[in-house]
This record gives structure tokens, C-alpha cells and sequence, in this order.
């Protein structure tokens, strides 16, 4: 999905939807003036009424204020070096930027941030972090990391979701990923995947080719739930 702006829209009350149909009406709108793919994920945090999007392109993500909704403003774009971010989340102050290796086979990492744009941490995680997204209380953030093969299929990075814990602070994370190796054939949990399940990469076991997309987490926090898109 290729977007470089962000469009800001109020939808009308339920009774003049009822009566009117469905309607929106842009109300402001921002753009990054970077060009296609430079504005993708947008994270809002209300406290401070700013919004953060990532530019995969030119690997950046801006800092928008979204005080005055009919005219935001860029506050800060913040450079990503040694990757490319492809997802952002923001709880209790911080914002969480999911990053991919220069080389995407290779693991990725999230970089947290305060909401005004000072680096607090980073954590390693699995290849190719393609989401992130933290529990409702701001605890964990995790990943869902798609472990993209190259071109031609020498090398095909396993896919996994990485589980960061925040409770001692984003400069002291912890990492635990989940991995499917489990799911092999020959594995203890093996009979479990479905017969019509799509494993298509060339000599690809499951754990290579289940590929993570994206992560919805439930209100209380205790269940993940991981889109395997390619699958």
C-alpha cells in the first residue's frame, strides 16, 4: 500500500448517518512531501495529539502535531539508520518503530522512542519485523516478524513473533519469540496444521514459510491473535 499523505476526516453523528447515509468530510490533511510509500502506518497518541508514520523509502518516520486538525504540522523527522522502519505503535509515552535490517533476512529490531523524539531503547527481534503493536496496558510490545525469503530462495529467514517485555524500561527490554519449528514435519505439533494450510516455498519447512502479517491483541492483554497472509 503506497500512501504519502495522511488525510484527516470527522465522520457526522449516528442519527445523521441514519438519516444521510454514510458521509465524511476531510477536515486536514499532512504530507510528508517524500512521495509515494512515505506515509504507510500512522500511530496517534491523544495525550499529546500527535501522530507518527513511518516512511519505508527513505527510512524515516515524522512526528506530527495534530493540535490544530485542520493544519498539522511536522515536528520532527527522525532518520533510521542500518534499516528500514515498517510499522509503529505508541502506549504510555512511548512509541515503538518496527525495524528491518539492511539486509531483511537478517533479524530486525524496534527502536522505542519518546513521544518527543528521543531514542529510550532498542530490542532485537526476528527477520523482517513487519508490525508492531502493544498490549493494552503498554506491558508488551510485539512483532510480527515475516521472515521473507530472498529472490531466489537461498535464504529463507523462519518466520516468528517476538514478545518484548517494557516492564524494567525500554533501555532494559527483554525479548522472548515465539518460533514454529514445532509445526515441522516430524514435530510435536505437527498433526495440528490444517491440510489446506499453504506451504509453497521451494524445500520450505513450516516454520520458514508461515510468514506473520499483522497482530490484534484482546482488551485483557493474555491472547495474540497473527495473521499468516501468504498462507
Amino acid at each position: 500500500m503506497l500512501r504519502s499523505s495522511l488525510a484527516l476526516v470527522l465522520a457526522m453523528s449516528a442519527a445523521q448517518l441514519s438519516a444521510q447515509g454514510t458521509q465524511l468530510n476531510r477536515i486536514g490533511g499532512y504530507s510528508s512531501g517524500l512521495g509515494a510509500g512515505s506515509v504507510e502506518i500512522v500511530a496517534y497518541d491523544a495525550a499529546t495529539r500527535r501522530a507518527f508514520t513511518v516512511n519505508g523509502g527513505q527510512n524515516s518516520f515524522d512526528i506530527v502535531d495534530l493540535a490544530n486538525v485542520s493544519a498539522p504540522t511536522l515536528v520532527q523527522r527522525i532518520s533510521i539508520a542500518n534499516g528500514s522502519p515498517n510499522s509503529v505503535a505508541v502506549a504510555n509515552g512511548i512509541v515503538a518503530v518496527a525495524i528491518q535490517d539492511t539486509v531483511a533476512q537478517n533479524p530486525g529490531r524496534v527502536a522505542f522512542y519518546s513521544t518527543a523524539g528521543a531514542l529510550l531503547g532498542t530490542a532485537s527481534v526476528g527477520a523482517l519485523p513487519d508490525m508492531v503493536a502493544f498490549t493494552p496496558d503498554g506491558r508488551y510490545a510485539l512483532t510480527a516478524n515475516e521472515g521473507e525469503p530472498n529472490s531466489t530462495y537461498t535464504v529463507d529467514p523462519e518466520g516468528s513473533v517476538s514478545i518484548i517485555d517494557l516492564a524494567a524500561g525500554p533501555a532494559a527490554a527483554s525479548v522472548r519469540t515465539v518460533r514454529f519449528v514445532d509445526f515441522n514435519v516430524g514435530g510435536p505439533r505437527a498433526g495440528e496444521v490444517p491440510a489446506n494450510l499453504r506451504i509453497f516455498g521451494p524445500g520450505a519447512s513450516v516454520a520458514q514459510d508461515l510468514e506473520p502479517e499483522y497482530i490484534a491483541v484482546t482488551p485483557d492483554g493474555r491472547t495474540a491473535f497473527v495473521s499468516l497472509q501468504e498462507n
